[in-house]
C-alpha cells in the first residue's frame, strides 16, 4: 500500500490532536514532529513512537508532507517553506493572518501542483453536508439567501495571537464563501475590544453581488457558547447547531407559496380563528439529527485521499484565502469606524 509520509510541526494542543489521527492512519506512514519546545516535542514523539525534529528544517526532508499545528502568525513563514520544499500542505485555520500571505501560499501549491488544505473543520459536520445538499440553488448562483451565523465562547486564553474575526468568525466565513459563489459587494463591521491587543468580538455584515446577505457574530467573551447558522431562501429555513450535528429545515406550505393567503385574498377577520396555529399549520419544521463524527480524523483522510487520489480537497487553499482577505476587509471596515468615532470624539468645538 502506498503511504503519505506525514510531519507534523507543533506539538501543542492542537499538534497532539494531528498526531493521534496521523497515528491510526493506515495511509500514512507517522514520520514525526517538529517543535522548538523540545520537552513539548519528546513528549508526543515519545507517545507515539515517532521521530522528534527540533525545526521543520530537520523535519521536510525526511516527509512528503506536513501538518501545521503551530500559532497563527506562524503559518506563513512555515508554509512557504513547506511548499517551496515541494511538501503537501494541511495548516490550521487560519491559512495565515494576512491576506496577501494566505493567497501567497495558495498560488505556490498551486503553481507547484502541490495539495493546500486548511483546517476548516465544520465542513465536515453532518449537519452542515445536509444543508448544502438542500442548497444546490445557491451554490449554483442560481438565488440568493440571508446567512446568518453566531459563534461564541467563554475566553480561553488560547489563539491571542489573533483576534475573534480570525479565531472564530473564520470559520462562519469560509463556510459562506463555500456556500455563495458571487463577488463581494460591500463590507460593513464593528469590533470590541476589552482583553488588549485583538477584537474579542466583531459583528459584520456581507452584501454579494447576487443579493445574498451574511450576518455574522464572532466573540470570545460571552457566558453561553454558541456554533449556529441560519440560512433563509425564498422556499426554506435552515437552522444548523453545530454543536448538536443538527439540523432544522422549516417550509412554508404549497397554499403559503402559491399566495391563498395574500393579504388581498384574505382578511384578518377570515383568519382570526387561526392566528395562534397558522404557523404550525402551514409551515413544518423537521429536525435531522447527525451522527457523531471525528472531524480531525476525516480532515486527515481527506488530506491523504487528495495527495495519493487526487480528489478535490474539501478545503482548498484558494477558498480558505478568499476566507482570510474577507477577514482583513472586516477588520479594516471595524477600525476605520473606530478612526471616525475617536475623531469625532476628540474635536475641539470652536
Amino acid at each position: 500500500m502506498q503511504k503519505v509520509r506525514l510531519g507534523i510541526v507543533g506539538a501543542g494542543r492542537l499538534g497532539g490532536f494531528h498526531a493521534s489521527k496521523a497515528a491510526v492512519n493506515p495511509e500514512v506512514d507517522f514520520v514525526g514532529i517538529a517543535d522548538v519546545c523540545e520537552k513539548n516535542r519528546r513528549s508526543v514523539a515519545s507517545k507515539y513512537g515517532v521521530k522528534d525534529f527540533a525545526s521543520i528544517d530537520e523535519l521536510l526532508p525526511c516527509v512528503d508532507a506536513v501538518v501545521i499545528a503551530s500559532p497563527s502568525f506562524l503559518h506563513a513563514e512555515l508554509g512557504e517553506k513547506a511548499l517551496g520544499a515541494g511538501k503537501h500542505l494541511l495548516v490550521e485555520k487560519p491559512a495565515t493572518t494576512s491576506g496577501v500571505t494566505a493567497r501567497k501560499l495558495a498560488n505556490l501549491a498551486k503553481s507547484n501542483g502541490l495539495v493546500m488544505q486548511v483546517g476548516h473543520v465544520e465542513q465536515y459536520n453532518p449537519a452542515w453536508r445536509e444543508a448544502i445538499r438542500r442548497l444546490s440553488n445557491i451554490k449554483l448562483g442560481n438565488e440568493p439567501a440571508i446567512v446568518e451565523a453566531e459563534r461564541t465562547s467563554g475566553y480561553t486564553f488560547r489563539s491571542t495571537d489573533v483576534g475573534a474575526t480570525l479565531d472564530l468568525m473564520i470559520h462562519d466565513l469560509e463556510l459562506t464563501l463555500s456556500l455563495i459563489p458571487s463577488p463581494i459587494l460591500s463590507v460593513s463591521a464593528f469590533t470590541i475590544a476589552q482583553l488588549g491587543g485583538h477584537e474579542d468580538a466583531t459583528f459584520a455584515t456581507i452584501d454579494f453581488e447576487n443579493g445574498s446577505v451574511a450576518r455574522l457574530k464572532a466573540s470570545r467573551i460571552e457566558q453561553v457558547p454558541q456554533r449556529r447558522m441560519t440560512i433563509q431562501t425564498a422556499n426554506e429555513q435552515l437552522s444548523i447547531n453545530f454543536a448538536a450535528r443538527s439540523l432544522t429545515s422549516t417550509r412554508p406550505s404549497d397554499a403559503v407559496l402559491q399566495g391563498r393567503y395574500a393579504p388581498d385574498k384574505v382578511t384578518y377577520f377570515d383568519m382570526e380563528s387561526r392566528v395562534s396555529t397558522f404557523m404550525k399549520e402551514e409551515y413544518e419544521s423537521k429536525e435531522i439529527a447527525g451522527e457523531p463524527i471525528d472531524a480531525l480524523e476525516l480532515e486527515m483522510r481527506d488530506f491523504v485521499s487528495a495527495i495519493l487520489r487526487k480528489t478535490p480537497s474539501t478545503v482548498p487553499g484558494e477558498r480558505a484565502a478568499r476566507a482570510v482577505e474577507v477577514a482583513e476587509m472586516i477588520i479594516e471596515n471595524a477600525n476605520a469606524r473606530i478612526k471616525r468615532f475617536d475623531s469625532k470624539r476628540y474635536l475641539k468645538v470652536a
